[in-house]
């Protein structure tokens, strides 16, 4: 029932009802003409973005194939007229490299040159929208070859369009107040024909209630709904007449109950409000002592590859410097025998030939430490990143084990990668290098244990748009009671011996919820493990898919 404070007047009712009524229909009709307007509007700039580039990308063929910037220039010229055009750009495909370079370009008068969009242009086949602009690109089709031999980038300014559409919210913002104005009156007259006998008939029965003198009766109104419901409040009247006595002395009783109720609840909240309160604490406490293990689960790893690496380079390096040492050396007797006279030819000839062994084992070297630094480079940033990119699944998989090629050449085991080296797909390279550094790491430390020669198998395939991965070792295998919690926190067989029993947690957790994915565990004990990973991916065609 609503409060005195709640209440709404049935003359504002009527009123808002009427008015509502009038506006909903105005603002389902507004609504519907905004939309349509608006998808037209889009269909229209699609088509024009659509039709412009295409005789851009059209004319453009042949300056581009003969090199000839100046007739890409006069023709994107002859565009300036056209309002709603505000940026072009024409591209041409190195025939060599296979890279864009930026061929031609218009900018609209008074509007600054934006950079090239070498990396969206082929993200714009479809024409993308915003609140101000809309960009497309097509590619530049050689006519004879039928190869792509450039794209072509416009910008189309939505001023025009989106002019028309505030000229036409200003008149349905008037009709809308027009017809405010008009369902405010009709509901006025209607209100004086109901509700001049509602008033007189609700005064009477506020008069009855403020003197609370119940053996009153109500007059009968005019309308013959009011005069039954007037019946209805005479009849209710002399029942509260008589049960009035009652219900003072239940409420008293009802009061003292209340009473007694309200202090055992409020003493009974607190006390569970407390241990709620405690738990909740607990519970953050062991979060944070959870994230604050992974994360250094994490670092040890990204460490360890780090000393391992360090240590890899470090030889290619010192080799570097010895021969460069013996360079100088070289290069220092050579300058004393100039500068006494006794230079031969002979001995020039022997330097030089030193000198060219010399190099050649300072560029092999620093050539070697360049590449391991490269491969831990992007291993590196590939483990502590979750951007989505696309990877080569066989070079990323040999990238990542390489990177652990100091840990490995400590055990003679052997790994063994079996997957298409066409296979391309678009996921987060991050979760998944530290998947497989954390499954080959739990592999050295548990499954080879006391095993001098192991060997790990990862197979790879890819179907319905997901991407499967199965890693087996054959070490010693999993216990059944292990294997039944081996993905739960801090569950480990190497308990004081260092192992966190997290590494397995944490591919658990990268697996669901970073790759959104699912792992499975099938082991024996004695026959080795297999862990099976299956995620959603996107395959790509290739390296500039």
């Amino acid at each position: 029932m609503a409060t005195k404070n709640s209440a709404i007047s049935l003359k504002a009712s009527i009123t808002t009802a009427i008015v509502l009524v009038s506006l909903l229909s105005l603002i389902l009709s507004v609504f519907f003409t905004t939309y349509f307007s608006n998808r037209d509007k889009e269909n229209e700039a699609i088509y024009f973005a659509k039709m412009m580039t295409e005789i851009i990308a059209f004319n453009a063929r042949v300056p581009i194939t003969f090199d000839q910037r100046e007739g890409v220039d006069s023709f994107l010229e002859t565009l300036k007229n056209i309002e709603e055009i505000s940026y072009i750009h024409v591209y041409r495909t190195d025939e060599f490299t296979n890279e864009l370079e930026f061929f031609a370009s218009f900018n609209k008068v008074n509007h600054p040159p934006i950079t090239p969009q070498f990396h969206r242009i082929k993200l714009l086949s479809v024409p993308l929208f915003s609140e101000t602009y809309v960009e497309y690109g097509v590619p530049i089709i050689d006519s004879a070859t039928k190869e792509n031999i450039g794209y072509v980038y416009l910008r189309l300014e939505l001023a025009h369009y989106n002019k028309n559409m505030a000229t036409l919210a200003k008149y349905n913002i008037l009709i809308a107040i027009v017809v405010a104005i008009i369902a405010f009156f009709v509901s006025q007259l209607i209100q004086q024909r109901i509700l001049t006998p509602i008033n007189k008939f609700v005064k009477e029965i506020q008069q009855i209630t403020f003197n609370k003198d119940f053996d009153n009766q109500v007059d009968s109104p005019d309308f013959i709904e009011m005069r039954l419901l007037a019946d209805s409040v005479n009849a209710m009247l002399a029942k509260i007449n008589q049960q009035i006595i009652q219900y003072s002395q239940a409420e008293k009783e009802i009061t003292e109950l209340n009473q007694n109720l309200e202090e055992k609840v409020v003493s009974r909240t607190q006390a569970l409000r407390d241990s709620n309160q405690e738990l909740l604490d607990a519970l953050e406490q062991v979060h944070q002592y959870q994230s604050q293990v992974i994360q250094s689960e994490k670092m040890a790893s990204l460490g360890q590859m780090v000393a391992g690496v360090a240590h890899e380079v470090n030889t290619p390096i010192g080799l570097g410097v010895t021969a460069s040492t013996m360079l100088s050396d070289k290069i220092d007797e050579i300058n004393q025998a100039l500068a006494d006279q006794t230079l031969s030819a002979k001995k020039l000839q022997r330097f030089l030939e030193e000198s060219k062994e010399n190099t050649d084992i300072i560029y092999r070297n620093l050539s070697r430490a360049a590449d391991l630094i490269s491969s831990f480079k992007q291993v590196a940033v590939d483990q502590t990143a979750d951007n989505i990119r696309k990877i080569e699944v066989a070079s990323f998989l040999r990238e990542v084990i390489l990177s652990l090629q100091p840990t490995l050449k400590k055990a003679n085991h052997d790994i063994v990668v079996n997957c298409d080296e066409t296979l391309c797909i678009k996921t987060k390279p991050g979760p998944i290098n530290q998947i497989i550094i954390n499954l080959i790491m739990n592999s050295l430390i548990h499954g080879f244990k006391d095993i001098d020669s192991g060997r790990i198998v990862i197979n790879v395939e890819f179907s319905n748009s997901k991407c499967k991965i199965n890693y087996y070792d054959n070490g010693h295998g999993i216990e059944e009671k292990i294997k039944q919690k081996i993905f739960d926190p801090f569950v480990t067989t190497r308990r004081g011996e260092g192992g966190s029993g997290l590494g397995l947690h944490l591919v658990y957790n990268l697996v669901t919820q970073a790759l959104n994915g699912n792992i499975e565990v099938e082991s024996e004990l004695g026959h080795g493990a297999e862990f099976i990973i299956e995620f959603p991916a996107v395959k790509a065609v290739g390296k500039d898919d």
